[in-house]
């Protein structure tokens, strides 16, 4: 990408993704209503091994939930959660996203039982493992890590833009004793996200390190007791449901983006951006809502 502002505005006019949608076949199709914080939760395409529940406000919550195998995932759990990150990636109606585990761990990686007769991985969706890990989603990405996160699960956690882990998880990316490689995620985002010396450590031992280690790296923005994961993580959602989708969307678009560029292309493109936005009725409403003194009414448009 060249720094000229001309073509960057023209690139802010296209949605970041457009996927598609298509349906597993065990993905329930009646809506279930129930009740926890928050208010009514809808079923959002879940199957019998991944919960999907929106929240009236806007919170998606996915929860793996296989925990006769620590959560590790199969191929048809990938390909389920992929499609439910693909229909909340273009629906308006959900504003954050929440990624847990049931149980006492948040996820082992992939199910090594069902891999091909050649060793062939099973579980790498259009948009990586769990299709998260491939993903720049438009919209904040929560990882409430419930318990120890390993290979996959470890790139699950660093895929998303902010992670709350239960204060006894232990985290790492342990595919180097398997024979393979943190493939999905693990490699690249470890060596951009801590120094090189840790990063080598930590993928070449393949050990696992505890959630206060991990914060101290900046891996982890909070370690909280096991039973307040998913609250901590919902109240750090409930703050990104405050402010703009549009605006959300294009600072996540832009952060990801400006390592990538020069600093003086990264600035013009940050102003290509805020220009953009300000247009928009939710960079109009945002203002006259401060002026005015009352919470402003979000459209995404």
């Amino acid at each position: 990408m060249d720094g000229s502002s001309s073509d960057t505005a023209d690139t802010l006019q296209a949605p970041l993704l457009q996927t598609g949608a298509s349906q597993p076949a065990n993905v329930r199709h009646t809506q279930r209503v129930a009740t926890i914080q928050g208010g009514a939760m809808a079923d959002y395409y879940g199957t019998d091994t991944v919960v999907s529940e929106l929240r009236e406000d806007g919170l998606l919550i996915i929860r793996i939930n296989r925990p006769e195998v620590a959560n590790a995932l199969n191929g048809v759990t990938s390909k389920a959660m992929e499609n439910i990150m693909n229909n909340a990636e273009t629906d308006p109606a959900v504003r954050a996203i929440i990624v847990t585990g049931t149980g006492k761990v948040f996820c082992a990686g992939e199910d090594l039982s069902e891999l091909s007769e050649g060793g062939e991985c099973q579980t790498v969706t259009e948009h990586g493992f769990g299709g998260l890990t491939a993903r720049l989603c438009s919209k904040p990405v929560v990882c409430a890590c419930n318990g120890s996160a390993a290979g996959g699960g470890m790139e699950i956690a660093l895929s998303c833009d902010m992670v709350v882990a239960a204060e006894n998880a232990k985290l790492g990316c342990t595919e180097v004793g398997l024979g393979i490689i943190a493939s999905t995620g693990g490699l690249v985002r470890l060596a951009r996200d801590i120094n090189r010396k840790d990063c080598m450590e930590l993928l070449l031992t393949g050990k696992k390190i505890k959630a206060p280690e991990a914060k101290a790296l900046g891996l982890i923005n909070y370690v909280v007791p096991a039973e307040e994961v998913l609250d901590r993580a919902i109240e750090l959602a409930e703050e990104c449901l405050k402010n703009a989708p549009l605006a959300l969307k294009w600072t996540k678009f832009i952060v990801h983006a400006a390592d990538q560029m020069s600093e003086e292309d990264a600035m013009r493109f940050s102003d290509a951006a805020y220009r953009f936005l300000e247009k928009t009725e939710d960079g109009i409403e945002g203002p006259a809502a401060f002026v005015e003194k009352r919470a402003p009414h979000w459209t995404g448009r």
